[in-house]
């Protein structure tokens, strides 16, 4: 966080956690076609994306979560993703954390 600015980074919890209410086609019409999709007992469905990243001796792969519901985004989970990505948002915002 930036005392000068009033800005901290923006990150992948903040791009996640501004899916849920969307529809699962708003969804897959922005990121495409999920990797993984998995149907649970109740009807719901967990997506997944994976995005490689770091230099290729070390790469990570980042893992991107939501449970649709309905065909509602309801909850999300990330595993293995940058801290920060491009862009800032307002200090005082705070950083959602994964629902799933």
């Amino acid at each position: 966080m930036s005392m000068i600015t009033g800005k901290r980074n923006k990150t992948y919890n903040d791009v996640n956690a501004a899916w849920v209410g969307s529809t699962e086609e708003q969804l897959v019409s922005k990121w495409g076609p999920p990797k993984k999709s998995y149907t649970l007992e109740s009807g719901a469905r967990i997506i997944s994306y994976e995005e490689i990243w770091g230099p290729i001796s070390a790469y990570h792969v980042c893992v991107e979560k939501f449970m649709i519901e309905k065909g509602m985004v309801t909850k999300w989970g990330l595993s293995g993703c940058p801290a920060r990505m491009s862009g800032s948002m307002p200090a005082e915002t705070p950083i959602p954390q994964p629902t799933m």
